[in-house]
């Protein structure tokens, strides 16, 4: 992150909140903002807000990101997570191992809808043992169903892959799987 100044966070908010795309992430401008409302000059979120032409409570949910957990700062700053709304949603779970549980669930979801972390904050709560006993009993006799964990890394690309051949993600993992036994059984033959 660059050194602050007065005009470098200023030039910050001017020039990534009057666009429609952003150059810098969330939590530069948060920073940018911090900075400005801990100057004398200005000295509160209302007076850095008249001097950039927004609202108090935009600069307060800019503001917000520096008060969750250092995890998702990380992801606010790596643009994983990259929308006002989304922090805003975040940042109303007060518990901070849920708010961690739900930006992780997020930024791995498909979707970067904050309509969706509506959806992630419902299920917030059901333990992952929870959720495998709800599927293993609502599924129909004979369909067998595998719970695999991966890692970020492999899960992005699955789902990276899946979208490029427009496909669902499970029908791309049965298919490498499916792949992967042909070959190993032509390999066995052998």
């Amino acid at each position: 992150m660059k050194a602050l100044d007065e005009d470098t966070a200023l030039s910050i908010l001017f020039a990534n909140t009057k666009r429609k795309r952003r150059i810098e992430d969330l939590f530069t401008i948060a920073k940018a903002c911090e900075y400005l409302v801990s100057l004398k000059k200005y000295g509160s979120q209302r007076a850095v807000a008249e001097k950039v032409g927004l609202s108090a409570e935009m600069i307060r949910q800019f503001l917000t990101i520096l008060k969750l957990p250092k995890k998702i700062q990380k992801l606010v700053a790596q643009r994983k997570i990259d929308s006002v709304d989304i922090v805003k949603e975040i940042a109303a779970i007060k518990d901070s191992s849920k708010q961690i549980a739900v930006a992780s669930a997020f930024v791995n979801s498909l979707s970067k809808d904050a309509r969706d972390i509506k959806r992630l904050l419902k299920n917030a709560d059901l333990a992952i043992g929870d959720a495998k006993k709800i599927v293993l009993d609502a599924k129909p006799k004979g369909l067998h169903i595998f719970v695999m964990d991966f890692e970020d890394e492999i899960y992005r690309a699955i789902m990276g892959y899946s979208k490029s051949f427009k496909m669902k993600p499970a029908e791309l993992v049965r298919e490498i799987v499916t792949d992967w036994l042909k070959r190993k059984t032509r390999t066995n033959k052998k």
